[in-house]
């Protein structure tokens, strides 16, 4: 009988769904939510009844054995219902502790907030492929496991990485019994060295600064921070007092008082920024926060190399979001290689999850070395395509098996934003040009022009260049392919002035190593932009407006499309465009010469 493992990413915020098949592959893996259309999909269950049937028909035999494997271990489990079961974490008490809750979760009683929504959010998970596979299929083979989540962490990274041997350190805001775990890994085992336990986490202080500078955490905001930093100079007095509180020694690291850390806070209060303040009165702090990040993370991982040696690092977890960082690493530490994943915060401990629970039947089955493709998730509906084509009555559209990249191509260096949607979305939180919004980085005014006209976010922010592989090195100083959009790289001075719509204020880019061998239709469209423009380069950036996941489906992509000042909108071999102001004009009036007069 075939058996198919079900990872489940069961923290509280950005719950994920992956199915791995009996050869160790991944047959699918995406986030909760984009199928909800959610932004991280808070308290939200992974595997929703009617999501879960919809998978268990189109990518696995409904009559198999299903082993569904989460991320956090029986301890946590065991844990969580004793403090639901005793009231600590009753939502009615909670709620007349503090009120605000409902709003800010920001108050002293939030630790448990957090406790009482990763409850709900474990409580049910499995439950929707459970009752979908019993209810609809009549199959109740299946198994359940758990396991501790920096251990999933580590082993969807690991695995993703196709390195046959590595070290592994996964850095999130808190794990389980700490915020830190340093691995081995060799032929698709783990080896765990050492979990640090304890309240120290560089994670939750960069969540804190994140929230003084007025940004919110639990939308996952820290990313702002990053974009920020490069606008300020770092305050020296709040160095100063995080170098105090936070002790390193070897790969250890501890605060060193509660009397630190509330000296902290209050150097923290008197530099926050208010609501009404501009975002730019927080650039010093944002620069603060990622300055001591970097200061703390490189040393640590110098130390880490003085205990294992070797070459290669694996990082994950939430702070392998950290790109700004991840870049510098190779300069600033012994390690020649690094590997974060696709999808290095909670969503890909689902991959890990069901990895583990993979490895524990087929301890022998060694992976080939090979790097994980990132397109793992859905694909746009043919129902949808169908009904647009057929119900739609739009305009200009045009299907283009043979001439799409060219076509494309040609709107983009003409300075239209397009919608690029095809294939199999990616998994993680980068748009890796399957569900991009696309535009000709020439143009120094194309980053206000996406700001104003789609994104409608914050005008620092910077958006990526995705680089054709071969011409790394002529874009970047010390190279690095970067295949997920990982990491920051700092641009040559000379080619600055070409690209000005992807450089950041700091000479930077969050790059994308874009290979046919990886995404050859995505590499096909840039090179045919480079044949116009002779620039090997476009600017990608999620295809979403602020606040809303990535687009799912059919009918997401025309509502951005619609709702926005896209100019053409790429679905497989389709083009759509919409008309342009002359067309509307002509169309208006021949519609007036035809009206009906009234009375």
């Amino acid at each position: 009988m075939k058996t198919y493992y079900v990872g489940l990413a069961t923290t509280f915020h950005d719950p994920a769904l992956a199915i791995i098949d009996e050869k160790g592959e991944i047959i699918f893996a995406e986030a909760t939510e984009r199928h909800y259309q959610d932004k991280r999909a808070m308290g939200c269950l992974p595997d929703s009844m009617e999501w879960a049937n919809q998978l268990i028909k189109q990518v696995t035999d409904p009559s198999a054995k299903f082993v569904i494997a989460g991320s956090w271990n029986h301890q946590m489990h065991r844990f969580l219902k004793l403090l639901n079961f005793l009231g600590i974490t009753s939502a009615r008490k909670i709620f007349r502790y503090d009120q605000r809750f409902a709003t800010a979760c920001a108050t002293k009683h939030e630790g448990l907030y957090v406790c009482l929504m990763q409850l709900n959010s474990m409580n049910g998970a499995g439950a929707g492929w459970s009752m979908a596979l019993a209810k609809h299929h009549n199959n109740r083979n299946i198994e359940f496991r758990n396991y501790p989540h920096h251990w999933t962490h580590a082993m969807g990274a690991c695995r993703m990485s196709g390195f046959e041997e590595t070290a592994c350190m996964v850095v999130d805001s808190n794990g389980q019994r700490g915020s830190i775990s340093y691995f081995g890994y060799k032929n698709g085992s783990l080896n765990e060295i050492k979990e640090i336990k304890g309240a120290a986490s560089l994670g939750a202080l960069y969540t804190a600064f994140t929230g003084y500078c007025g940004f919110q955490p639990d939308k996952g905001e820290e990313w702002k921070v990053m974009g920020l930093a490069p606008y300020g100079k770092p305050i020296e007095a709040i160095l100063e007092v995080l170098r105090e509180l936070v002790i390193i020694d070897g790969i250890n690291i501890k605060y060193r008082s509660k009397k630190h850390y509330q000296k902290l806070v209050a150097h923290l209060e008197a530099a926050k920024r208010s609501g009404d303040q501009p975002i730019i009165e927080a650039a010093d702090l944002a620069a603060t926060g990622q300055a001591f990040y970097e200061e703390a993370m490189s040393r640590l991982i110098n130390n880490f190399h003085g205990m294992t040696g070797g070459e290669r690092l694996v990082l994950s977890g939430g702070c392998g979001l950290n790109s700004s960082y991840n870049g510098k690493i190779i300069e600033q530490t012994p390690f020649e290689e690094v590997f974060i994943p696709c999808a290095p915060g909670d969503d890909g401990n689902a991959v890990g999850a069901a990895y583990l629970a993979y490895h524990a039947d087929f301890p022998t089955n060694i992976p080939l070395p090979k790097r994980q493709s990132p397109y793992l998730g859905s694909r746009l509906s043919p129902r949808g395509l169908h009904n647009m084509r057929t119900f739609g009555r739009l305009p200009k559209i045009r299907q283009l098996p043979d001439t799409l990249y060219e076509e494309t191509a040609k709107l983009l260096a003409e300075g239209k934003l397009v919608g690029w949607a095809r294939g199999r979305a990616e998994f993680g939180p980068r748009a890796l040009g399957n569900r991009s919004i696309l535009a000709d980085p020439r143009a120094a005014d194309m980053k206000d022009k996406i700001n104003a006209k789609v994104k409608f976010r914050e005008e620092y922010r910077p958006f990526a260049p995705s680089i054709l592989h071969e011409f790394g090195p002529e874009y970047f100083e010390n190279y690095q392919e970067t295949p997920y959009m990982e990491r920051t790289l700092r641009f040559k001075e000379e080619v600055r002035d070409r690209v000005p719509a992807v450089v950041h204020v700091n000479g930077t880019g969050r790059l994308q190593s874009v290979s046919a061998s990886l995404n050859e239709p995505y590499y096909k469209l840039i090179k045919a932009f480079y044949a116009i423009t002779g620039v090997p380069i476009l600017l990608n950036t999620s295809f979403n407006v602020m606040g809303k996941p990535i687009i799912h489906s059919v009918e997401d992509a025309l509502s951005v499309f619609f709702t926005s000042g896209l100019d053409a909108l790429v679905l497989e071999d389709m083009l759509i465009e919409k008309p342009d102001a002359e067309e509307i004009d002509n169309r208006t009036r021949a519609s007036d010469r035809t009206a009906t007069p009234v009375g």
